[in-house]
């Protein structure tokens, strides 16, 4: 609106007909950023009058509100509303529960009144505690409000919390539509996922695909329907500017409440962009969506950006810079003012492994283009340098790589280099064992020998993207048609040191050690002897580990809790974050499936654990001698002092009961000793004065 035509005259003016409350906010600010402030308030002082003289109550309050709460020019508010309201008893209720003459801020104060003054029987309401609800009485005397909610039944809420926690909710808000439309609610899921999205956007706000979840299931739809829901409500919504769909589960939905296009306003609003991972997320979008940058506006905005991001790229994240000539690939874009060849011979001598193991799979192929192109010898001469360090996905891409552009001979030398020396890396083998065709062509090692190579890598201790790839060498050795294969290619000499690495070397956990004999014994019977005393062998006594019924069951649970709850939890865990896209970004899913491994790990040890330890109530233990499943009281020389342990089992601990392990270092230096013997013990000489049987409350521990 044009405010040379507003004064205070055609403020006051509009007490005469009907205010727009927003409007006549937008034109008091614009006063008062014109620096007409006190022009605003005067002329707002004059038209509240006005209005409260003509009882025009709500546009009054809408004046008043601006005075007292943007420009705070009102000093006794309260006084003020308690003049306004002077012949509505039941609003002159609302005042002091709204938050007025206390410490909220006055701004909050006029909301909290205006959501107290809107309640009405019947009004639909929502309150992040109890969920949706239906208002069935409003008591003016008591000064509360009763409620009918979902999740608690008929609630009374007083007029001071309702005022803070209490959200009136309009027709198309996605709980009236379930209240009032529910069979229009389920055809919309069913049909139109994408448009419910929008509507609970438009109800809540941005949020992360998280909280989307938590707002909609179980209350519009169940948690087994939601994957199939968002996949297509994801899929519909890829078309919509107005909705932008982040990568990360943990980053807001952002809805556009204007709505938006595809134009040069919205280039225009990427060339106003400065944070390189935003621009990288446009980038995206651009070739998700198919989106036309043909115009003149599109293709200066973007040479522009491109050249920002690969000029203005940090030293610490290399990649963004090569990102940024990966996009200007794809997009057939050349930035503005480059050294295109130098800053790519750069990239050459920078970091490549950090560059090369920080961009995604599907970039890898066209950074690896654009580098060769620009100098392949360069190029070469880096990668033999780069292949033994880098991870198995991005091996791949390089390997694929130079052998497309006719480097297969150097790559040839560089592996077979390797191999020869015994210094091949794990992603190196884990190639080799998956591209047989060059291993062949190439003649680089016999089944066989890649086999015993696989085994040596499987000993040394790694991290992070070797430790990846020796476990996907170890899954490998899972694969029976695999292992016997090799075996089957080996003499009968190698298959007999093959199976003695397996049986002994350090490259296993017993588990898996195992299941791997187990599958080779299946083909190769005749190694049994490998892992088996002969004939002629005695077999060494092995002393089978002891503990408590108790701490036996213990662990039980723990296993049984781990296999049939932890588990299965998580395998929904991984299902659910499967479905938020892009794996490579996805925190939710790394974290799931770290998890899933530290189960897995914990269950299978826990197994283990109880294959070898024997539950026991040590009955009939005799007290001679110090034993699991006895008393001892010991005597200190030094000082006199004496205590009493209860030895038990290897899992039994409670320092109350001075129940100790059979594990501990006490235990160990006093198995064995008789009543009278001098023991040292951790702290120190000590006589054995008495061996002492089991007292009741130590029996009922071990039953318990």
């Amino acid at each position: 609106m044009d405010l040379e035509s507003v004064n205070e005259e055609w403020i006051v003016g509009l007490a005469d007909g009907e205010i727009d409350a927003s409007e006549l906010v937008e034109v008091l600010d614009g006063l008062v950023d014109a620096d007409r402030g006190q022009e605003a308030d005067r002329g707002a002082q004059h038209l509240f009058q006005k209005l409260a003289e003509d009882d025009k109550v709500d546009d009054a309050l809408a004046v008043l509100s601006w005075m007292g709460g943007v420009r705070g020019t009102v000093s006794d508010i309260k006084g003020v509303l308690e003049k306004l309201f002077g012949k509505d008893r039941n609003a002159l209720k609302m005042i002091e529960p709204a938050g007025f003459g206390g410490q909220t801020p006055v701004a909050q104060c006029f909301e909290r009144l205006n959501l107290l003054r809107s309640l009405k029987t019947g009004m639909l309401c929502y309150n992040e505690t109890w969920g949706f609800g239906i208002i069935e009485h409003i008591d003016f005397f008591y000064q509360q409000v009763e409620i009918d909610f979902e999740r608690k039944g008929d609630h009374e809420m007083a007029f001071s919390y309702a005022a803070e926690a209490l959200e009136v909710l309009g027709d198309e808000h996605i709980l009236a539509i379930k209240h009032n439309h529910p069979d229009k609610l389920d055809k919309m899921v069913k049909e139109e996922p994408a448009e419910v999205v929008r509507i609970t956007l438009r109800s809540y706000g941005n949020m992360s695909v998280t909280r989307l979840m938590e707002k909609l299931v179980p209350s519009v739809l169940t948690e087994a329907k939601w994957k199939k829901f968002w996949e297509g409500a994801r899929r519909a919504l890829k078309d919509d500017a107005s909705v932008e769909i982040p990568k990360k589960r943990s980053d807001n939905i952002v809805f556009h409440r204007k709505g938006m296009a595809y134009d040069d306003a919205w280039f225009g609003m990427i060339g106003a962009e400065r944070d390189i991972e935003g621009l990288f997320e446009r980038f995206k979008e651009i070739i998700e969506k198919k989106i036309d940058i043909s115009s003149e506006a599109a293709q200066e905005v973007l040479a522009n950006r491109l050249s920002f991001i690969i000029k203005g790229a940090p030293s610490a994240r290399p990649e963004w810079k090569a990102e940024g000539f990966i996009y200007a690939r794809m997009f057939e874009i050349e930035p503005t003012d480059l050294e295109t060849a130098k800053l790519i011979r750069d990239l050459i001598d920078d970091d490549l492994v950090t560059m090369l193991d920080r961009l995604p799979s599907r970039q890898l192929q066209a950074l690896l283009t654009i580098l060769i192109e620009n100098d392949k010898e360069a190029v070469i001469g880096t990668l033999s340098e780069v292949i033994p360090v880098v991870s198995h996905p991005v091996l791949n891409e390089v390997m694929a790589a130079l052998i497309a552009h006719g480097a297969e001979e150097d790559v040839r030398q560089i592996m077979a280099s390797a191999v020869a020396r015994r210094t091949a890396s794990s992603p190196m083998l884990l190639w080799c064992q998956r591209s047989t065709e060059y291993v062949e062509k190439w003649d680089l090692i016999s089944k066989g020998d890649l086999a015993f190579r696989i085994q040596e890598v499987l000993e040394v201790n790694s991290a992070g993207a070797m430790l990846r790839a020796q476990n996907q060498l170890r899954e490998r050795f899972q694969t029976e048609e695999w292992l016997h294969d090799v075996m089957g290619a080996m003499t009968e000499q190698q298959r007999r040191d093959f199976m003695r690495r397996i049986h002994e070397g350090n490259g296993w956990d017993a588990l898996d050690r195992k299941s791997v004999v187990a599958k080779v014994l299946r083909k190769f019977p005749e190694l049994q002897d490998i892992i088996l005393p002969t004939a002629g062998q005695a077999a060494t006594r092995r002393e089978v580990p002891q503990t408590s019924t108790r701490s036996y069951t213990l662990r039980q649970k723990q296993l049984e809790r781990i296999m049939t709850v932890d588990i299965p939890e998580n395998s929904k865990e991984i299902e659910v974050a499967r479905s938020y896209g892009d794996l490579r970004e996805n925190a939710e899913f790394k974290y799931a499936k770290e998890r899933q491994g530290l189960l897995m790990a914990q269950g299978a040890q826990l197994a283990e654990d109880l294959e070898k330890v024997k539950p026991t109530d040590f009955a009939d233990i005799g007290t001679d001698v110090v034993a699991a499943g006895c008393g001892v009281e010991l005597r200190y020389e030094e000082t006199g002092a004496e205590e009493t342990y209860y030895i038990l089992g290897v899992w039994d601990q409670d320092e109350a009961l001075s129940i100790i392990s059979s594990e501990t270092r006490l235990a160990k230096a006093l198995i064995g000793h008789r009543p009278g013997d001098k023991v040292e013990i951790p702290a120190g000489e000590c006589e054995l004065k008495a061996v002492l049987p089991l007292p009741a409350g130590i029996k009922a521990w071990i039953s318990a």
